[in-house]
């Protein structure tokens, strides 16, 4: 079962790195100005980003319990934590200007601060799981 449990999460990190990646260069493109990108950021980062994250830590601390991690390591409470800041950043940025974007409203600085944000987040404690340090 552990195996299992660590190619899932293993696995659905790469995929959200790679979606990540995704929303960024979304971003860039001007997803805040053009409602074409704005509808396929959305998409992305509901379900490829947020939805994505969300499993991959319950599957993260199904891994941890089987493997007989504490939740009080280091690494796991570095990336619960950062992960709040990904959830913020997400609703305070860039679903707010995605929700814009359709009437010309939103002017995208704020959506790739957040994609950029985001990013950052979710790279740093994808290379914090792989490295699992003991601080």
């Amino acid at each position: 079962m552990g195996t299992g449990l660590n190619h899932l999460h293993t696995n659905l990190a790469h995929l959200l790195v790679l979606c990540t990646l995704i929303n960024l260069v979304l971003a860039v493109a001007g997803a805040g100005k053009k409602p074409s990108l704005a509808a396929i950021m959305l998409k992305t980062h509901k379900f490829g980003v947020m939805m994505l994250g969300r499993l991959i830590y319950v599957a993260g601390l199904g891994l941890a319990m089987v493997a007989g991690h504490s939740f009080a390591q280091p690494w796991i409470l570095a990336g619960l934590l950062l992960w709040g800041a990904v959830e913020v950043a997400g609703k305070r940025l860039v679903v707010a200007e995605l929700a814009g974007a359709p009437d010309g409203s939103a002017n995208g600085a704020r959506l790739l601060v957040g994609a950029l944000i985001q990013s950052v987040i979710i790279v740093s404690v994808y290379a914090l799981m792989q490295m699992k340090p003991g601080f």
